[in-house]
């Protein structure tokens, strides 16, 4: 048997929610089975709605269904999870499920506990600092996105134990001419319309103000070649900020330049319809969508946030985040400079293909885990 076939891991999380750390969740588990790990997705309240993504690559995924804060009960599902299961080691992806975690394993099995972190630590988090130090004495080993997330973290946490840099990785991309014409139809696009994409949930660390003002921008100047069409495929909440962000369109009069999608499933039709992808957040980790766009052969026009630049490079624009005026340069550049968009599109998927795949991610994973089983340090 080898050292794979041994390894079971249980991956634990809030929820499988249409975001970008869930994503690599998936991906991660998808990888792991295929490489014939036992591997277990626990969901500490509901399944989510990318569970299904799962369905059919023999993966066991549970929901605890707790709703509630302090939940006992919800330590003692879990534990009872861990008994069965019998993991080799335990991957958690998010704070909010390690007290959770590090109980039911104290209870159940006490396998070493990796702690994945994904991106910065946003408003809230100070005043929980003490608890989540605590629980981190429980870990084996700390994981993060980028050097920038690590950095956040190790402070946050007083960290001084193991640590990797596991960049994310995604799948090959393919995008498809038949898939482009219905998206472009669906939202009233001309053939020779501009339409850049953003994707990602409505919050304020992703700054969609930002976008919309450097459309309102866009749209004032006369000098640009093509029309355009920005468009958000993001779920909508009713939310203090959701709600801004509408009346913020409404105000910039740009109705018809900007469209909320909601939530999409459909995102390789949207990569494919696509002409750009615009990422305007004043935070991040390692996003996703931006290894995800490129992957698709799609040009970027992205703010200098955690580890953006070091996964664009050379292959797209960047500008500094909270500057809408810089955002719109550069997306009026993407549509006025010819080649500029093939160009930065090409050297942007071999970039990513080279650097960013899902298969060195997967391998990364499973070489911690590895090194955790065996007691030693994967760095």
């Amino acid at each position: 048997m080898t050292p794979q076939q041994e390894l079971r891991v249980a991956i634990i999380l809030s929820e499988l929610y249409p975001g970008g750390m869930e994503r690599v969740v998936v991906h991660l588990a998808k990888g792991l089975s295929s490489r014939g790990i036992a591997t277990m997705v626990v969901c500490l309240r509901n399944h989510g709605e990318l569970a299904p993504e799962l369905n059919g690559f023999g993966v066991q995924i549970e929901a605890l269904r707790s709703l509630a804060s302090k939940d006992i009960w919800a330590i003692w599902r879990l534990r009872t999870l861990l008994r069965r299961f019998g993991p080799s080691v335990i991957n958690v992806h998010d704070y909010t499920s390690t007290p959770y975690v590090v109980a039911a394993n104290w209870l159940a099995s006490r396998a070493p506990i990796v702690f994945a972190a994904h991106g910065e630590l946003y408003e809230g988090f100070d005043e929980l600092r003490k608890r989540h130090r605590f629980f981190s004495k429980f870990f084996s080993h700390l994981t993060a996105v980028s050097n920038e997330i690590f950095q956040c973290h190790k402070k946050y946490l007083d960290w001084s134990g193991f640590a990797t840099i596991i960049h994310n990785g995604v799948p090959t991309i393919q995008r498809n001419t038949q898939l482009r014409d219905a998206v472009r139809a669906e939202l009233g696009c001309k053939s020779n319309d501009f339409l850049f994409l953003a994707v990602g949930n409505p919050r304020t660390e992703k700054a969609f103000e930002d976008l919309i003002d450097a459309t309102a921008i866009l749209r004032e100047r006369d000098k640009h070649k093509r029309n355009f069409l920005t468009v958000v495929a993001g779920k909508l909440i009713d939310s203090d900020y959701c709600r801004m962000l509408s009346r913020r369109v409404e105000k910039r009069n740009i109705q018809d330049y900007w469209r909320f999608l909601g939530y999409r499933n459909d995102t390789t039709a949207l990569y494919s319809a696509a002409d750009a992808f615009v990422l305007s957040s004043r935070s991040e980790g390692l996003p996703l969508v931006i290894l995800e766009s490129m992957m698709a052969g799609l040009p970027v026009v992205a703010t200098c946030v955690g580890g953006v630049p070091d996964a664009v490079g050379n292959n797209g624009l960047l500008v500094e985040p909270a500057n809408p005026k810089q955002l719109a340069d550069a997306m009026e550049q993407m549509i006025n400079e010819d080649g500029l968009t093939d160009r930065l599109g090409r050297t942007g998927r071999e970039h990513v293909l080279s650097t960013y795949g899902v298969d060195r991610m997967i391998d990364d994973y499973i070489a911690c885990y590895e090194a955790m089983v065996a007691g030693k340090d994967c760095t």
